[in-house]
């Protein structure tokens, strides 16, 4: 298995190569994911992980694209973001996206608007969750009264009706690259 972390920052993932633009970071490979094409050759890894990354990024649909092309046929992809309801969406000066759950789907074959990108992904999982750290506190109720069950079984309502009224913390997406 080969792994990759994108944006690792200080905190790789352990056995991955690493990649990020600040030479202070834990990366393996300074480089800046704003610029195409990444130092990879096509097709080589079997596991990406983009945690905290993307949302500092210019170009999501380019982003997505280098991930296709430098992934094995079959490789999981596994991103985390601030949900769009989060203060640390919106507290943050560097993040230029703001993510839903169902932000990914245009990359698969669930999207209506097939004409962003040729390069597909099969969408195996996706999470809101409501982490206590990020909520700024260690309890959090959420999880106690349902709200997370709740967001999880039905992210529609969740998103259209309560996503500002009990803000979620992050979302976990996890695709499967297609070929």
């Amino acid at each position: 298995m080969r792994a990759l972390d994108l944006g690792c920052g200080r905190r790789k993932q352990a056995n991955s190569i690493g990649v990020d633009r600040r030479p202070g970071s834990d990366a393996d490979v300074i480089a800046d994911l704003d610029r195409f094409p990444y130092p990879f050759k096509d097709g080589v890894f079997t596991e990406v992980t983009a945690f905290h990354a993307l949302e500092h990024l210019e170009d999501i649909v380019g982003v997505m694209e280098e991930i296709h092309r430098i992934s094995a046929p079959g490789a999981v992809v596994y991103i985390r973001s601030p949900h769009y309801s989060s203060p640390a969406a919106f507290n943050d000066p560097t993040h230029r996206h703001f993510f839903g759950v169902f932000s990914f789907d245009y990359f698969t074959d669930e999207s209506l608007y097939d004409f962003y990108t040729r390069r597909t992904f099969d969408l195996l999982a996706r999470r809101i969750s409501f982490s206590p750290l990020a909520q700024g506190r260690r309890f959090v109720p959420h999880r106690w009264i349902g709200v997370e069950w709740l967001a999880n079984r039905f992210p529609w309502f969740y998103e259209k009706v309560l996503a500002f009224i009990v803000t979620a913390s992050e979302i976990d997406i996890r695709l499967r690259v297609r070929k």
